[in-house]
């Protein structure tokens, strides 16, 4: 499995790279502007594509973006609505600029509107950004802890979107820490295996553009999404080292989402993936 982190480009985007480069990364995750923000300061051309240029040069693949918090597909408001079509269609033409292979991005919450409503709601947006944008990056819809009004909850919304957007360039992100959050067990080998098998029957591992791993402090089904240091939550060493030994994953690729609370914490989140991977390398 190919393994990475969401690194900040407070730094610059060149500075991303040189982070993974100095990491040993395999593949990457970045915003590619302010995530909390409407506003998007505009690309610099020569930059972007120096970055999809040493990107490359790294051999990290995929690289993805991060849409925006601010984005709802879903959104019963229909100004917040547009905007978040326009938003994700913004993003996908960076991504593009970027060399970036995808954007990935929450559905969203429907409000108190039915389920049936949100998911067209979301399906027609990621259509419409799609439309905008152009062809160059793909939609990566990304699981969440489910709960309420929150969209893309469990494997059968993500199939659903996914049968609805037959023939665009739409696949998934599956995180951890949310599938746990929404009720999935991911403990040890026997949950992780089930969870797979009902991956593949529902949306197809060959649909999963990228995974995050992450661990979480909260339990199975609360529908919290906070994320912790790997092995340090409740899904610990039997979810990663099962992930890892799985061999339908082999040639998957994981970002790490994990807390940056110390000038450590990346080194620590790899070494124990690392470690998991020599493990079941010798044995």
């Amino acid at each position: 499995m190919r393994l990475g982190f969401h690194l900040p480009i407070a730094g610059g985007l060149l500075q991303a790279v040189a982070v993974a480069r100095s990491l040993g990364l395999e593949c990457l995750q970045i915003f590619a502007g302010n995530p909390r923000s409407w506003s998007q300061r505009p690309l610099d051309e020569a930059l972007a594509r120096e970055f999809g240029r040493q990107a490359g040069q790294a051999g990290l693949h995929p690289v993805s973006v991060h849409a925006p918090y601010l984005i709802n597909l879903a959104s019963p408001q229909e100004d917040l609505w547009q905007r978040s079509v326009a938003g994700l269609a913004g993003q996908l033409r960076r991504a593009k600029a970027l060399g970036a292979q995808a954007v990935v991005v929450h559905p969203g919450s429907r409000g108190d509107r039915s389920l049936a409503w949100g998911l067209e709601r979301v399906a027609v947006g990621v259509a419409q950004a799609l439309e905008q944008a152009g062809p160059g990056a793909a939609c990566w819809l990304e699981n969440t802890a489910g709960g309420g009004g929150q969209m893309g909850g469990t494997l059968s919304q993500l199939a659903w979107l996914l049968g609805r957007l037959r023939g665009q360039d739409v696949g998934v992100c599956l995180d951890t820490a949310h599938a746990y959050a929404a009720g999935y067990r991911l403990e040890n080998q026997a949950a992780v295996g089930r969870f797979l098998d009902r991956v593949q029957a529902l949306v197809g591992l060959e649909r999963v553009g990228l995974w995050h791993f992450n661990d979480t402090p909260h339990v199975r089904g609360g529908h919290r999404d906070q994320h912790t240091h790997l092995g340090r939550g409740r899904l610990g060493r039997g979810a990663f080292g099962a992930l890892l030994a799985d061999g339908r994953l082999a040639r998957a690729a994981a970002v790490m989402e994990t807390p940056k609370d110390s000038r450590w914490s990346d080194r620590r989140n790899l070494a124990f993936l690392r470690r998991l991977q020599r493990q079941i390398c010798n044995g």
